[in-house]
């Protein structure tokens, strides 16, 4: 039974990415808010509860739905997602019911805050203790991973890697106009505010453009609650959010896929990529480096507007359409659903086997 306060986002998508385990002998269900039913490609084991906004009302709705499928599925598995789930993971201690869970928190949140003040002692105290209820921790990242073992948060800690489903057979590579055989054309995907980076990009994007006519910068996305449209200068179009059946003819339209964020866990955006032979290029925070082989599949920039305007404006169409085949490789070596349910059916069955072993010997 996976547990989402929330599924926007990557958390989402990695339920569908979950379904992959089916094969493996496990059966989901999945709680999460009502408003984010439609994020999934199959919702049909899929309960869920009133969450407007975060708050008070909406984690007592998270609860209270959460007891009822605990009473009505008694699953075997609990699978937490995000940092708002612990609450649940701490009421399910706090009734003694110690059946097997997981816990993945997609990014800790202590590495979304910049300062190192109160409100960051209190995170790190609060995540840092409550993953450990869990009885296995997935990073879905070694940064993940890094993060937590800097911080000494408690628990079992292992690293399952993000991954992604195969790409569209029927996708797409000629959505973009190239009035010219030099165009380039990168693509960002996401949501436009603080942590996804945005605003540095554009900033950076203007400096290069000054420099080489021929970048076009495509945008996927779109603001969100407390954050404002930004100001769009030439050369930039604008194609609102797209769905998970279209996505991939975006990717394979874009000669580059631009990461500029400020930090992540391991973001879809880059696996998404390289699935359709995407060349990426990713700012240099929350590990984000290691996932790209500099030079043979994309590069890594310092999170700065000149670095990323120097990158930007040095990129050239054919150099990129070299890259395509180690891209597209290595997807298929890392980064493939394939490869993500047998490390997590592996663990998880480890998980379950250590949970009878117990049980046995505490009853000898």
């Amino acid at each position: 039974m996976n547990v989402c306060e929330t599924a926007q986002g990557g958390v989402g998508r990695y339920q569908d990415l979950l379904q992959a385990l089916e094969p493996f002998g496990f059966s989901l269900s999945v709680l999460l808010p009502e408003a984010d039913k439609g994020i999934l490609r199959d919702s049909s084991r899929a309960a869920t509860f009133q969450r407007s906004r975060r708050g008070p009302v909406a984690m007592w709705n998270l609860l209270r739905a959460f007891w009822l499928q605990r009473r009505q599925l008694r699953p075997d598995l609990y699978f937490f997602h995000s940092t708002f789930s612990l609450l649940p993971l701490m009421v399910l201690r706090l009734a003694g019911d110690r059946t097997p869970a997981v816990y993945c928190a997609h990014c800790w949140a202590a590495s979304t805050l910049q300062a190192d003040g109160w409100k960051a002692r209190v995170v790190r105290f609060v995540e840092g203790n409550l993953c450990g209820l869990a009885d296995l921790v997935v990073n879905v990242s070694a940064s993940d991973a890094e993060t937590a073992g800097k911080l000494g948060y408690r628990g079992h800690h292992v690293v399952v890697e993000n991954a992604v489903g195969p790409p569209d057979p029927a996708a797409r590579s000629d959505l973009f106009d190239r009035p010219a055989s030099s165009r380039v054309n990168l693509l960002f995907v996401g949501r436009f505010d603080h942590q996804k980076g945005l605003d540095l990009l554009l900033s950076a994007y203007d400096l290069a453009r000054s420099r080489n006519s021929d970048l076009h910068l495509h945008l996927v996305g779109g603001a969100v609650r407390g954050s404002e449209m930004p100001e769009l200068g030439e050369g930039v179009s604008y194609h609102g959010w797209v769905g998970p059946d279209e996505i991939d003819s975006y990717y394979r339209s874009a000669d580059a896929l631009v990461v500029p964020s400020r930090w992540e866990g391991l973001p879809l955006v880059v696996p998404e990529g390289y699935r359709n032979g995407t060349p990426v290029m990713v700012a240099r925070r929350s590990g984000m480096e290691k996932l790209v082989d500099e030079g043979k599949n994309g590069w890594s920039f310092p999170l700065e507007v000149t670095a990323l305007a120097d990158l930007l404006s040095k990129v050239g169409r054919y150099e990129l359409a070299k890259m395509r085949p180690a891209a597209e490789k290595t997807y298929q070596d890392r980064f493939s659903q394939e490869r993500f349910a047998a490390e997590m059916a592996e663990n998880l069955h480890a998980l379950l086997r250590r949970k009878r072993s117990k049980g046995t010997d505490s009853n000898e």
